[in-house]
């Protein structure tokens, strides 16, 4: 599998190039719209290797960039957020238990609507949510890791912990007022993506291997889905634009870093190439019928492809010096991206922001 794109503790082999000292960040709008650099911090230690794994835009004038004060493995991490709300760039004040009990960042996030923001930690158990302010909604018990949250509304939360490599906290569901614990084809899902509360798609695990499978939940039950195209192999991230536009990022096991789709349209799943040998990480609409799409190639250097909806691919590289960008999220309502992840400095990493067009 593709850790580069799921474990935090790759991030220090991922970017091998002093850190700034303090944040920057360039107006958000520009001539020019292809991708560039809009914020930029760093957090901790002058040594740590900064970075966000998760970002989400629930509306035009508002985001969250949300990871870790360092994501190289060395040193346990503080989970940090920043935001964006249309004009200034500002810290996100996590909840004291969190920043100094969980040694862990923030692995993935959900927004149902500016005010109603859902995160969990990767390590400590921690489910964050934010209604005007953050809060710790739960921790679940144990030593696993969580890995995904798919958040529909206030009262129908999916939080996921694929085992992967260092053992999962399961798969849990909250509908507003009780957390209960998944089973069956539920218990090893590593991220989901969904169309409606009865339609969510997800990346989960056939029992003998993580990320092995794909699972469908139809409003009543999580059902395995089996087809020629999804056998064999390793899936990273998921996307479901619709009910006839799926996409998942995958790899053969046995070589993770010639990565290419797999697209549900439907009624059958169908592999998609890549014209470059890279391995691939998250997608995300571009709003007009086609995708984004982070890769990395064999040099670590990390690229935004893109496939238009006439299947056409080009792709950019996104920084000068070596970079990471985990996540991906389409502005709603526009056809304007963030990318959200780390770039080098020095011997260390800074969190980092980009985005591709104009921003509203």
């Amino acid at each position: 599998m593709n850790l580069a794109f799921r474990a935090v503790a790759s991030l220090g082999a991922a970017l091998t190039a002093v850190a700034l000292p303090l944040a920057f960040a360039l107006p958000a709008q520009a001539s020019t719209p292809g991708w560039r650099v809009v914020f930029g911090t760093h957090y901790g230690a002058a040594t740590d290797y900064s970075g966000y794994l998760t970002a989400v835009a629930p509306s035009k004038l508002d985001l969250w960039a949300l990871g870790g004060s360092d994501l190289s493995g060395g040193t346990p991490a503080v989970p940090v957020a920043e935001h964006w709300n249309g004009k200034v760039w500002s810290a996100g004040v996590l909840p004291a238990a969190v920043t100094s009990s969980a040694k862990s960042a923030i692995e993935a996030a959900s927004a149902v609507s500016p005010s109603n923001i859902w995160a969990v930690t990767q390590f400590g158990g921690f489910v964050l949510h934010y209604n005007g302010a953050w809060s710790v909604a739960k921790q679940l018990a144990g030593s696993g890791q969580l890995t995904g949250i798919t958040a529909i509304s206030s009262t129908n939360v999916w939080v996921f912990g694929a085992g992967g490599f260092t053992g999962g906290l399961g798969t849990w569901h909250y509908n507003g007022s009780t957390w209960t614990q998944q089973t069956g084809n539920a218990s090893g899902i590593a991220s989901a993506s969904a169309v409606s509360a009865s339609n969510i798609w997800a990346i989960g695990s056939s029992g003998s291997a993580p990320q092995d499978a794909i699972v469908h939940y139809n409003g009543t039950a999580w059902q395995r889905v089996k087809a020629t195209a999804l056998t064999g192999r390793q899936f990273n991230r998921i996307l479901a634009i619709s009910a006839t536009n799926v996409w998942v990022s995958a790899e053969n096991p046995s070589n993770g870093t010639a990565g290419f789709l797999v697209h549900f349209n439907g009624s059958q799943w169908s592999k998609v190439t890549l014209p470059w040998t890279v391995a691939t990480g998250d997608p995300a609409s571009d709003g007009k019928g086609g995708i984004w799409l982070a890769v990395q190639d064999g040099s670590r250097r990390f690229w935004v492809a893109h496939r238009s909806a006439a299947g056409t691919w080009t792709r950019t590289l996104i920084g000068s010096t070596p970079t990471f960008v985990p996540s991906l999220a389409l502005i709603p309502g526009t056809t304007a991206v963030w990318g959200a992840g780390s770039f080098a400095k020095g011997s260390a990493a800074n969190a980092g922001v980009w985005a591709y067009g104009v921003i509203p």
